[in-house]
């Protein structure tokens, strides 16, 4: 069985700060502490990480935004936005201004995020025990480290294994604000190869940090995906050989578990949500866009604002699993095909699971020629397996490509994916400059050395 200690998730309480159990994350909550106000104790500087942890569970950003929008933003051929809310039909439709509020939205609350992790690390010497303070110094070097790498995918240029990588990124911020005295407001974007080096750099840092801990994983979970966005195939292949070989994890047979199962097997890092909270059932969360069914109640659950393409749902085999139990017609606010992956309001959220990780290993390995922990053959029908089809015989780069596409859709991956293998995005090519966020409108407006995206007036 797997032993639950070695997986890190977030548990979302009463939307001001977060609580875990058993040994992952063993805090109590206590009454949030802004980043403005001074850490002189421990009880300050742990609270403000719970604080942090909050933040990046929140709708802006990977309780909703950060899943929905990757695919959202590629959905020419996978999925169908019919939802009333401009901001994302903009998305959809790659007409998006600088004053969309998503786009705004999640860059402010990354960087809120990012702002308190720079104030906890800058309070660390409250801790005479080492110990502690490696923990507390590795989870906000983590946050931060995944916070400035989800903002360089969305509002940077595509890294280009290929090229120097001195496009616009965005900025690296590693000093804290903690009062209207220490705004600036000349900070200039980074280049997208200096972002790159500031997130490994973080990430690696918290490993070592965390070295022995629950948390490792999730860590080099995130880091195994930052390798691989950068083509840095053997350093991809190796962390993710590292956490399946660990025997910590294990695929589940019931392909919903992992969105359904707190502390699921395969779950490295996850969001966990409940009844009290969770990223929204209105106007907000993955479940309110992606679901339309009457429940045994007899009341809708969800808008059924985001269904499956057609053609997308046509890809898979007619008996796979990932077709036949993890997609539905809805009979809910509106009709059409829909995920099970966002079926319920108060479901995990996983973050990173262990079939990202089977994926990143046989492509790695493909690409590589290599056969590091098993082969790529072997690594893709164990999930063509789970799912119920027959096994290839022989593997080509396409056919991982394929499996990756089907396994992980509906989470978030599509656009990075495709931008990262430089395959086209409907009739778009990968590095079209409107398949790159504008920086907001507010920020540009009191710092004009933040320069604009290509294509965008403001």
């Amino acid at each position: 069985m797997k032993n639950l200690s070695k997986s890190l998730y977030i548990l979302v309480v009463a939307s001001t700060y977060l609580v875990s159990c058993d040994s992952k994350l063993e805090i109590e909550p206590r009454q949030s502490i802004s980043s403005e106000v001074a850490l002189s104790t421990q009880p300050d500087v742990r609270n403000a990480l719970i604080g942090a942890y909050t933040v990046i569970a929140e709708p802006a950003l990977y309780g909703t935004n950060l899943v929905m929008i990757p695919d959202l933003y590629a959905s020419q051929g996978y999925v169908n936005w019919t939802g009333t809310f401009s901001t994302y039909r903009d998305i959809s439709n790659q007409s998006i201004i600088s004053t969309n509020e998503d786009v705004t939205r999640t860059w402010t609350h990354a960087y809120e995020a990012i702002n308190i992790t720079n104030t906890v690390l800058g309070a660390l010497d409250v801790f005479d025990d080492e110990d502690d303070r490696n923990e507390i110094e590795g989870r906000a070097l983590f946050i931060r480290g995944i916070m400035h790498f989800e903002l360089v995918r969305l509002y940077g240029v595509p890294f280009d294994n290929n090229g120097n990588n001195s496009g616009l990124g965005v900025p690296i911020v590693t000093t804290p604000v903690k009062s209207v005295s220490d705004i600036k407001n000349d900070v200039a974007r980074s280049t997208v190869a200096e972002v790159y080096t500031a997130v490994e750099n973080d990430l690696k840092a918290a490993a070592t940090k965390l070295e022995g801990t629950p948390y490792l994983y999730a860590v080099h979970g995130m880091l195994s995906r930052v390798y691989l966005q950068q083509s840095k195939f053997n350093l991809a292949r190796d962390l993710a050989n590292e956490i399946i070989e660990s025997g910590e994890f294990s695929l589940a047979s019931n392909l919903e578990a992992p969105f359904r199962t707190k502390n699921s097997s395969e779950g490295v890092f996850e969001i966990q949500q409940t009844e009290q909270s969770n990223a929204g059932s209105s106007n907000d969360g993955l479940a309110t866009f992606y679901s339309s069914y009457v429940n045994q109640t007899g009341g809708d659950v969800g808008r059924g604002d985001l269904s499956i393409n057609n053609a997308f749902y046509n890809s898979y085999t007619s008996s796979d699993k990932r077709r036949t139990t993890m997609i539905y017609n809805g009979d809910g606010a509106k009709s059409g095909l829909f995920t099970k992956k966002w079926y319920n309001y108060f479901d995990n959220i996983p973050i990173v699971r262990l079939t990202e990780l089977y994926l990143t290993r046989a492509e790695c390995n493909f690409r590589l020629n290599t056969n590091i922990g098993d082969s790529p053959l072997n690594d893709i029908n164990i999930l063509r397996e789970r799912a119920g089809i027959d096994p290839l015989t022989t593997i080509t780069l396409q056919a991982i490509l394929n499996e990756r596409d089907l396994e992980l859709a509906f989470e978030g991956y599509r656009l990075h994916d495709y931008k990262r293998t430089k395959r086209n995005i409907g009739s778009m090519a990968f590095s079209d400059p409107k398949l790159v966020f504008p920086i907001p409108y507010r920020e540009r407006a009191v710092n004009k050395n933040l320069e604009q995206n290509t294509g965008y007036q403001q």
